[in-house]
Formats: structure tokens, sequence, C-alpha cells
């Protein structure tokens, strides 16, 4: 099993959203990685991630997920 270079998460498991492999890390890393730089897509899209219950409100990555927040980002 492959897992995250940055924080071994397994990689590409059909029931965990943040395990995308992106090459050797997970989209759980890179997105937050990349949202912090300020890469406007990946904000937006951690954003969504966050409201999903897939993330803290830092936008660091669930283990597993959580219950929706009630109030936008």
């Amino acid at each position: 099993m492959r897992v995250c270079e940055i924080c071994r998460r397994p990689l590409d498991s059909e029931q965990d959203a943040l395990s995308i492999d992106c090459g050797g890390n997970c989209w759980g890393c890179v997105g937050q990685i990349e949202a912090d730089s300020g890469y406007e897509p990946s904000v937006r899209q951690v954003a969504g991630e966050i409201r999903q219950g897939l993330r803290r409100q830092d936008g660091t990555p669930r283990l597993t997920p959580e219950a929706p927040t009630s109030h936008p980002n």
C-alpha cells in the first residue's frame, strides 16, 4: 500500500476524499500547502472541504470526516 510521504495517509482510498495521490503525497497535505501559499483554486477547494467536515477550521486534514460546519468560511 502506498502512503503519503508527508503524513503517511494511505493513498487512493475510495473511502477517503483527501487521499488522492498527488505525486506521492495526498491531496490533504498538498491542498493545505497550496492553499496556505495563496493558490486560489486550492483556497476554494480547501474551504469547501472544511465546510464538508473533511478538514479542521485551520485547513489541516482530518483522518476521518466529521459533520459539516453550519457556518461559512
